[in-house]
């Protein structure tokens, strides 16, 4: 296993684990929003943007499509203030927290070795990010 995988993996299970018994609480058709924050590489936030299309979106896409997700949000920040403002910014809307937690486990499952070329990708991109924080939120439309 990668080390940064086993990193994701950790991080994702100490975020997602300890929330599944108040999730399971909460209303079931409650949407589960995660905010996942990246601070880059200086001068790379293009390059890592690609790598994040070509090897991350197609599954978020494909999870978009079966109904499990409900919104993928990609920002960027305009103005630069300073060493503290973060480079990327991906917000994903789940149907629910099972939803966001079975694509997570999917996503953690060692690579077939025909996807060669695109394990190295996502190592590629992975290596471009200097810091990285996921936040669970709660959105209320006003």
């Amino acid at each position: 296993m990668r080390p940064g995988l086993s990193c994701a993996l950790l991080l994702t299970a100490l975020l997602l684990a300890p929330l599944a018994a108040s999730a399971a609480a909460q209303q079931t058709a409650a949407p589960f929003v995660v905010e996942h924050t990246y601070w880059l590489k200086p001068g790379r936030t293009e390059q890592f943007i690609s790598l994040f299309k070509k090897t991350r979106l197609p599954a978020l896409e494909a999870e978009r499509q079966a109904g499990r997700l409900l919104s993928i949000r990609m920002a960027q920040p305009q103005l630069s203030h300073g060493k503290e403002q973060w480079d990327f910014r991906l917000t994903l809307t789940w149907q629910d927290h099972a939803s966001a937690l079975q694509f997570s486990n999917r996503q953690h499952a060692p690579e077939p070795p025909s996807n060669h070329r695109r394990a190295m990708e996502e190592q590629l991109r992975d290596e471009l990010v200097v810091e990285r924080s996921d936040a669970l939120i709660i959105e209320e439309a006003l």
